[in-house]
């Protein structure tokens, strides 16, 4: 086991004093807080995906993506880590393993943009953007880090021992100290990751995806009312530089930038059941607010909007009739964004 580390304040005549140790912070949400506004001190290039987020097992403490695409679990303690933080890690890594990259894909984005996290709306997307590729199977299996203040003899054994086979597992302890009213931390690795090479999982194409989404309209019955939908902003959305992203219960349109072509950004959503059973959704996301401009606080006074969990709004309706009623002013809408991205420079409409 690592040794207690220990800190002493060197005054300019040379005088000596040890500073007094940190037994625990006060919670663990401030632990996690801290974390939260500085990942760096966790590992560098690390971005967050996730906080408390739910698997069968409970909910995980932060969720994280490394620098190398690698999916990273976090469970904190505001004192010592014991052997149960171990069993906890492995059960939250587990769950999110048995997942295909495509559930994974969507159980983050749907959970993100809460407590401090950056929202995600398509996983896939932010995922090529950062780390420069689609292949999700990067992903997995996770990582596990436990954080804690020290940690005890049986659980670090335990992490070592498990580090030494196929599972990644690795122990970092931040070391407290208090003096004149301030607190310190120093950042230890306690037990270092593993290097065993992952098990590649075959990333499921967007063709899948879309024969995926398909057979759920069908099964569901919302065909009909999801393509009428789908056709009619479709079609007021420019030709080239338009791509349609599908997910477990709708399609994404995304649209590239005017002043960056390698730039996607999700403009609109069509969705069938996701907001509950018979209920049909348009999300408008933050790209097409911000091209809108004066037209959507006129969008506003036409329809009721709501919060979309993953930025943004979105509104819904259950009948074709209902969506007769809310069509001119949703496709007035779609033509604003497109009039001042066309303004603006943009080519391809």
């Amino acid at each position: 086991m690592t040794e207690e580390l220990r800190l002493w304040s060197i005054g300019e005549s040379g005088d000596v004093e040890p500073l007094k140790p940190l037994q625990q912070i006060p919670t663990e949400l401030e632990l996690e807080e801290l974390l939260v506004r500085h990942p760096d001190m966790l590992e560098p290039g690390l971005k967050l995906v996730g906080r408390q987020t739910p698997t069968q097992a409970g909910w995980l403490d932060l969720l994280a993506v490394d620098k190398d695409g690698r999916l990273v679990v976090y469970e904190l303690k505001r004192g010592s880590l014991v052997k149960e933080a171990v069993t906890q890690v492995l059960a939250y890594a587990s769950d999110l393993d048995a997942m295909t990259t495509t559930q994974l894909a969507a159980h983050i984005a749907d959970r993100s943009g809460n407590y401090g996290i950056e929202g995600i709306d398509d996983f896939d997307h932010w995922y090529g953007h950062n780390f420069g590729g689609d292949d999700l199977s990067h992903l997995l299996p996770p990582r596990m880090v436990l954080v804690g203040l020290g940690v005890d003899p049986a659980a670090e054994r335990i992490a070592r021992f498990i580090s030494g086979g196929p599972v990644d597992i690795s122990v970092i302890t931040f070391h407290g100290f208090a003096r004149d009213g301030e607190r310190l931390l120093a950042r230890q690795l306690e037990v270092e990751p593993g290097t065993k090479p992952k098990r590649q999982r075959r990333t499921v194409s967007t063709a899948e995806r879309r024969a995926a989404l398909r057979e759920y309209l069908a099964t569901e019955e919302y065909e009909a009312m999801f393509d009428q939908v789908h056709a009619d902003i479709k079609g007021h959305l420019p030709k080239q530089g338009c791509w349609e992203q599908p997910g477990s219960t709708g399609i994404g349109f995304q649209l590239t930038e005017p002043d960056d072509s390698t730039a996607w950004k999700t403009y609109f959503g069509v969705y069938a059941g996701y907001l509950g059973p018979g209920t049909y959704s348009v999300s408008i996301l933050p790209q097409a607010i911000h091209w809108g401009g004066d037209a959507f606080e006129g969008l506003g006074e036409s329809v009721a909007l709501r919060d979309w969990p993953h930025g943004g709004y979105v509104l819904s309706f259950k009948s074709s009739d209902e969506w007769d009623g809310l069509r001119p002013a949703v496709l007035e809408f779609v033509n604003a964004v497109m009039r001042n991205r066309s303004a603006s420079g943009e080519v391809g409409t």
